[in-house]
């Protein structure tokens, strides 16, 4: 992460927050949600925050009927330097509203991405959902979001740039389940817009991600499969042959147990 060329930043969207907005039924006053999850390769943003190799990961979220929530997210990273965990703390806010015949949910907080071992790689973002379920047909749901900071990568961007970095986060993303099956679908598109050229090997300031995934959910156990095509449009001239692979187009298996 200290070299801006070849930057491979570790932070990743917490999904949790979604249940808020997607049951029926009457919440108490506070719930808690969780998953733990073991993923082949820890991917944010379409780059790999392992070196490509496996991550255990844990998502927890505590939320009140006033539709205020706080949330941790945890995973190894490897950035070849001193930092081996992340341990992201969320709050936030969520609430339905009404567009016309649709009516979403949305949501709105803070996320700081915290890395144990380097702080000099912690930052805060802050993010708007929009949250529509049931769009197009029962149970699918539709989530454009945008998030924002205005020191992406902390103080070792800082430093290294001499100057904080501000960034701006797009992603749509759609789920659906596939008609009366255990089976299911996702596709999400992203693109990065930062205020200085800072990534991939030939420096660019934004780039496009892309996740296409198919998903099994075996409700007995509680556990969800999902086999996932991931990746970016980031220049790799002159990365190595494994930050090539972290950042182009693979295949992520993980599979998640929800409780």
């Amino acid at each position: 992460m200290k070299n801006l060329h070849n930057i491979i930043f570790c932070l990743i969207p917490l999904t949790s927050n979604y249940a808020l907005a997607s049951g029926d039924e009457k919440p108490s006053d506070l719930n808690f949600l969780g998953n733990v999850s073991l993923t082949s390769d820890y991917r944010w943003r379409g780059q790999t925050q392992t070196k490509n190799d496996p991550a255990l990961q844990g998502n927890f979220i505590l939320s009140h009927a006033s539709g205020f929530y706080v949330s941790a997210f945890a995973s190894n990273v490897d950035f070849g330097d001193e930092a081996h965990l992340e341990m992201d703390p969320q709050i936030g806010y969520t609430a339905p509203i009404t567009l016309g015949t649709i009516h979403p949910a949305v949501d709105l907080g803070m996320l700081r991405y915290n890395y144990i071992g380097d702080s000099d790689l912690n930052y805060n973002e802050y993010y708007f959902k929009m949250i529509f379920n049931t769009l197009l047909h029962q149970n699918d749901s539709f989530t454009p979001s945008i998030s924002y900071t205005n020191n992406y990568g902390g103080k070792a961007t800082s430093d290294t740039m001499g100057k904080d970095i501000s960034n701006w986060y797009f992603n749509v993303l759609y789920a659906t389940p596939i008609a009366q099956t255990d089976f299911g679908a996702n596709a999400s598109l992203g693109y990065s817009k930062a205020n200085h050229e800072i990534y991939g090997s030939e420096p660019e300031e934004h780039f496009f991600d892309w996740k296409i995934g198919a998903t099994y959910r075996y409700t007995p156990m509680g556990i969800n499969a999902e086999l996932a095509a991931i990746g970016s449009n980031l220049k790799t001239k002159d990365f190595t042959e494994g930050n090539k692979k972290g950042v182009k187009t693979t295949a992520v298996f993980t599979l998640t147990k929800s409780f």
